[in-house]
């Protein structure tokens, strides 16, 4: 997460005091980081070191703790990412703070990255097949979050029929259902590229645990090349081969993987697609990004038209 300040939400004295009560922390100084899709952050200095401080907006309790739970895994296995703060004398990861449940973690230095070069799309791919080497927990879903109902339920809106046809018609053409046997993993399922962090070329961490779950691995590369080789809505097949070579010089990918990367490459797009459709036409209409789905529809028509064996 880069540390830009923004003006807008403070946290106030009284949940600066919270804070500090139950970590047992001085707090130095607050700032508003930005808010994601469903949590709003803040920067804190602090006398153990700079952190993050997240309110999750949209998540239930559970979905918190297993975030929580996540990064204290991820950390047992060394695996490089921000770290959990736990409050202090609460079995509890999360806190309440503002009726809602919420995580400290400590802040990673580094910037996101739009334009990924060859080197640093390889760190990628060596750090995706580390994160499918570890062991996998028993408190983690095989649900990937994409593939929600209500998410499906929004093909039937009548709102872009044209679009609303087209993603039934693929979907059911590619009929992932029906794909069985390949190897899973714990997977962070969202790798897009405000996901990741760099200091210049060199790849500091994945951040955002919040979707991650066990599912096959090849998923989450086919996300990854949605998240960071597209170009103008077109699939960069260069780009995706470096992910692969990367990934394959720390776990080599099965032959019954590369035989369904298309296909789960064009799945990862019409669903991310299918997410910014329910969340900018539905959830929240009118806005400026209500015509962001087309973006990830052009990408997977252009996945569609790619030779794979282009890239492994």
């Amino acid at each position: 997460m880069e540390l830009e300040m923004q003006t807008g939400s403070t946290l106030n004295s009284d949940e600066v005091h919270r804070i500090e009560s139950l970590y047992g922390l001085t707090v130095k100084s607050s700032a508003f980081l930005g808010m994601g899709s469903g949590n709003t952050n803040y920067c804190l200095e602090t006398d153990i070191g700079r952190c993050v401080f997240s309110i999750i907006e949209e998540q239930s309790r559970d979905d918190v703790e297993i975030m929580a739970k996540t990064l204290v895994w991820l950390e047992a296995h060394d695996y490089e990412t921000s770290l959990l703060v736990k409050p202090k004398g609460q079995e509890s990861y999360s806190i309440i703070l503002r009726g809602k449940h919420s995580l400290l973690r400590t802040y990673m230095d580094g910037a996101v990255r739009r334009d990924f070069n060859e080197h640093m799309l390889r760190q990628l791919g060596v750090a995706m097949a580390k994160l499918h080497t570890i062991p996998v927990p028993n408190f983690l879903t095989d649900s990937v979050f994409y593939e929600q109902k209500k998410f499906m339920d929004a093909l039937d809106a009548n709102i872009d029929q044209d679009y609303e046809r087209w993603a039934k018609d693929r979907l059911r053409h590619l009929a992932v259902e029906r794909i069985s046997g390949l190897p899973t993993s714990v997977i962070h399922s969202d790798l897009f590229y405000d996901n990741m962090l760099f200091e210049g070329e060199q790849f500091v961490g994945m951040i955002d645990f919040e979707l991650t779950c066990i599912y096959h691995s090849v998923f989450d590369i086919a996300m990854a090349i949605v998240g960071t080789c597209g170009i103008n809505g077109t699939l960069s097949p260069e780009k995706a081969k470096h992910i692969i070579a990367g990934y394959n010089s720390i776990r080599m990918l099965e032959a019954r993987e590369i035989k369904v990367l298309k296909t789960y490459t064009e799945y990862a797009a019409i669903l991310t697609s299918l997410w910014r459709y329910w969340r900018y036409r539905i959830y929240q209409p009118g806005g400026d990004k209500s015509d962001k789905y087309r973006e990830m529809t052009s990408l997977a028509k252009s996945i569609e038209r790619t030779d794979f064996s282009q890239i492994c």
